[in-house]
């Protein structure tokens, strides 16, 4: 499992991996994924399309704070979900179009897991309700991965785990769903294998956040405290990130 010792920084704050800490099995994962993400990429760039257009397809005006497409994409087999969106211009990047969110829901997938109980939390009473937030990534309006970062419970409703227990449903996010793009689908899929030890190193950063602002703020609760939006968040460069994997398998 990846950690923040895992992770360096290059130029314009990208971050990569250590990938001489990685197996030589989750390296090969992903350098596969990474050959799906350029599959998708192409074929919608042939079609004149990208990742954006395809989830604001025939979904009118494009507002901020909506959800797209509407009423989110959720696959019932895999309990995974998702959905795109964007917020002011001064709480994104310059050149940031929106962002996806994804969801696992962890009533059929880790039954035992418990929610983590911080000031501030939330839990319904049927685990079915429960949904956990994996983490969301940023793109600008062509489609192009910018950034990935993860939240504080309030924004997107979750019941928060322990980044233990959040790491491993990563597994299991899937969407084998045709709508609204197979291809969008598949890409992100794609980007969360390619892209793991960064998700990983930004959940476990997420904890420390929280820890962090719960000691020093002791009349707040946490995981409603709209002065914390955004709790861990690094970006990410897909050449960059192919590049060091090719480096490691010794392509």
């Amino acid at each position: 499992m990846a950690s923040a010792e895992m992770i360096t920084r290059e130029r314009h704050g990208t971050a990569l991996p250590d990938f001489a800490r990685l197996s030589r099995a989750q390296l090969e994962a992903m350098h596969d994924a990474a050959a799906t993400v350029l599959e998708c990429e192409h074929v919608l760039a042939k079609s004149g399309s990208n990742v954006v257009l395809e989830v604001l397809r025939d979904q009118g005006d494009f507002l901020i704070w909506e959800s797209y497409p509407k009423g989110d994409v959720q696959d019932p087999e895999t309990h995974s979900q998702y959905f795109y969106h964007s917020h002011t211009p001064e709480e994104m990047l310059d050149g940031e179009n929106g962002h996806f969110h994804l969801f696992v829901r962890p009533a059929e997938i880790l039954p035992d897991i418990e929610p983590w109980d911080l000031p501030g939390a939330f839990v319904p009473d049927e685990p079915e309700a429960r949904f956990v937030h994996l983490a969301a990534i940023s793109v600008d309006g062509t489609g192009w991965p910018l950034r990935i970062f993860t939240t504080n419970r309030w924004v997107t409703n979750e019941t928060l785990y322990r980044a233990d227990d959040v790491i491993g449903l990563l597994d299991h996010f899937r969407i084998a769903l045709a709508h609204p793009n197979w291809a969008v689908n598949q890409w992100l899929n794609a980007m969360v294998v390619l892209f793991r030890p960064q998700i990983e190193a930004l959940i476990r950063q997420r904890d420390d956040t929280l820890q962090a602002w719960a000691a020093q703020h002791s009349d707040s609760e946490v995981l409603e405290d709209r002065d914390l939006q955004n709790t861990s968040e690094v970006r990410i460069d897909t050449v960059a990130q192919i590049s060091g994997l090719e480096k490691a398998l010794g392509f």
